[in-house]
């Protein structure tokens, strides 16, 4: 699949250097929000925040038929700070389906295909941990991306390959950039994911997706790193019901159970996490919307010592309970969202809550 990735590369180069692009259009859009937030529980934190995003996109035609797509971002971070990033180079193909060049952008992941939520996905849009173990995305390196186009295979299927040559080589690089060397590593030097969609019935979308690592990897590699997620999502009417499940396996090295090199009972560190999620959204009216989600976390660790020839594994499991509420005003969303957590960070007993209330406006 990477040979075959890369051949198309490879002809809609020179399929491009063949023609010339007519004059692109420009356009900016984006939008600015508020939010105060409140912890309850083991965090008793609030905060108030602004923040906008704006994004700017070209795009044109080719002599030959072929379109193209361009968009960079500029998002805030916390302290004030801005940045360009979530950049893309989209060609269009038509019947061949399209190539996508990708730095902080194009993820394959399917953890959020299952689309409950008012204000956003569940755990996604807010939470109160800091790893929720969903799966890994190519959009974390700079990567391309092929996608048959829609249309082609019965039943809405389509279908992306994506992958990454670099893993080391870090995002944000400027045009002709040198690239980081490629050193062995645990994790590899390298990745690729692929993702499958389908619409099979009305109202009906599944999809799946599953990530890999290849290239340079450290020679006491026990355990490669990959992960992957599947979803499911009906609408009927004015409801929407949803169902996902995730995998994650960091990397790890032979010695994966030995409590003095590797696996501990960190947030982080885990030996493998998993996740699955349910809930419901309904539309009251056009501009009201209300949804309810459950989403479990599972964290697997194992240790063994030094003279042990046995790991004993340890799971703990964190739950989320989230409801939403959102209300449109013409370009205005108003939104509020409670968030309740059982088992936080993966320890025993806590339990901590976010509530938010937020005021989006796009333009």
């Amino acid at each position: 699949m990477k040979n075959i990735l890369k051949t198309i590369a490879v002809l809609v180069s020179a399929s491009l250097i063949s023609v010339s692009a007519k004059a692109g259009e420009l356009s900016v859009t984006g939008s600015a929000k508020f939010s105060y937030m409140s912890h309850g529980g083991n965090d008793t934190g609030k905060a108030m925040g602004i923040s906008n995003e704006l994004n700017f996109t070209a795009s044109g035609e080719l002599d030959n038929g072929f379109t193209w797509k361009y968009h960079t971002e500029l998002d805030p971070a916390d302290g004030g700070a801005a940045s360009n990033d979530d950049t893309a180079i989209v060609i269009g193909m038509g019947d061949l389906g399209t190539i996508g060049l990708y730095d902080a952008e194009g993820g394959l992941s399917t953890e959020l295909g299952w689309g409950i939520g008012a204000m956003g996905v569940g755990a996604d849009y807010a939470n109160t941990m800091t790893k929720i173990g969903r799966g890994y995305d190519v959009s974390a390196d700079p990567h391309v991306t092929y996608t048959t186009p829609a249309g082609l295979i019965p039943f809405g299927v389509q279908a992306s390959i994506g992958y990454a040559p670099n893993t080391a080589d870090g995002q944000s690089n400027s045009y002709k950039a040198g690239g980081a060397q490629a050193d062995a590593d645990v994790d590899g030097t390298n990745a690729t994911q692929y993702k499958v969609t389908a619409s099979p019935l009305d109202g009906l979308k599944v999809g799946a997706d599953y990530y890999e690592v290849g290239g340079n990897r450290a020679s006491n590699v026990s355990q490669e790193k990959s992960g992957g997620n599947y979803y499911v999502q009906y609408a009927l009417g004015n409801f929407k019901v949803g169902y996902t499940k995730g995998y994650v396996e960091p990397a790890k090295n032979t010695n994966k159970y030995r409590t003095n090199v590797a696996d501990t009972a960190t947030v982080l560190n885990g030996l493998q996490y998993q996740s699955d999620g349910i809930g419901i959204e309904f539309a009251v009216n056009d501009q009201l919307s209300v949804s309810f989600s459950e989403e479990d976390f599972d964290r697997t660790h194992a240790t063994m010592a030094a003279t042990a020839s046995t790991a004993t594994k340890t799971t703990v499991t964190s739950s989320q309970t989230t409801l939403m509420a959102a209300y449109n005003i013409g370009g205005a969303t108003l939104g509020l969202s409670l968030i309740d957590t059982d088992n936080s960070d993966y320890t025993a007993s806590r339990d901590e809550t976010k509530s938010i209330i937020s005021l989006a406006l796009a333009f």
